[in-house]
């Protein structure tokens, strides 16, 4: 990276040295003087790439049309177990975590069910078997269905593994299990940036 200064230098010099020649009174007395060439090829860059790992100013605050709508047809098309009650304004259920969608922008969709008597382990279970629409399952596999945990999530992605889909965390609850569904889908002019000191990120659901 510090080869350009070096090499601006060696021309400014070069450049000097031939002005100084040029300037010099010839034999017969008088001065030989030069016109500079005219400049060819695109005019130099004005403003550097942008690089920040925050959002690029450039990119739309609004998700467009099509991201709302698929947004909306993901939720809808969300299965759940026998028994599951949809709980509106969220339930008022503390879940442990959340979805960072890190793209934008995105249009964000969600909702929040109650399922009594259910368990973690095989609620999981069982929307793993039942992917939401042709999404694909995120998870790394099943749980045993003896497994004794509060909460644990499911990811689905499109067949591409873009950062969009649907997150479904399952919490143990009083009386069995509640399940809240975060949904995002991406815009024609999202932007999504690298991940901070490099590598990849993590797909939707695995944390």
């Amino acid at each position: 990276m510090r080869r350009l200064p070096v090499t601006v230098t060696a021309v400014f010099a070069a450049a000097a040295l031939l002005a100084g020649c040029a300037g010099a009174p010839a034999a017969g007395g008088g001065a030989v003087t030069e016109t500079a060439a005219p400049r060819v090829g695109p005019p130099p860059a004005t403003q550097e790439p942008y690089l920040g790992s925050e959002p690029s100013p450039t990119v739309p605050a609004t998700p467009d049309a099509a991201a709302v709508a698929q947004a909306a047809s993901w939720l809808d098309a969300i299965v759940l177990p026998e028994g599951a009650v949809r709980a509106e304004g969220g339930g008022a259920v503390g879940f442990l975590s959340h979805t960072g969608w890190i793209c934008t922008p995105i249009a964000e969709e969600g909702a929040v069910w109650r399922i009594p008597g259910a368990s973690v382990a095989q609620t999981v279970n069982w929307i793993r078997e039942n992917p939401p629409a042709d999404l694909v399952s995120t998870a790394y596999g099943f749980l045993p269905d003896d497994t004794v945990t509060s909460s644990a999530a499911t990811g689905f992605t499109p067949a591409d593994r873009s950062q969009q889909g649907v997150v479904l965390t399952v919490q143990q609850s009083d009386d069995g299990v509640a399940v809240r569904a975060e949904v995002a889908a991406l815009s024609a002019a999202s932007v999504c940036p690298p991940p901070p000191g490099g590598g990849t990120w993590g797909l939707p659901g695995q944390g």
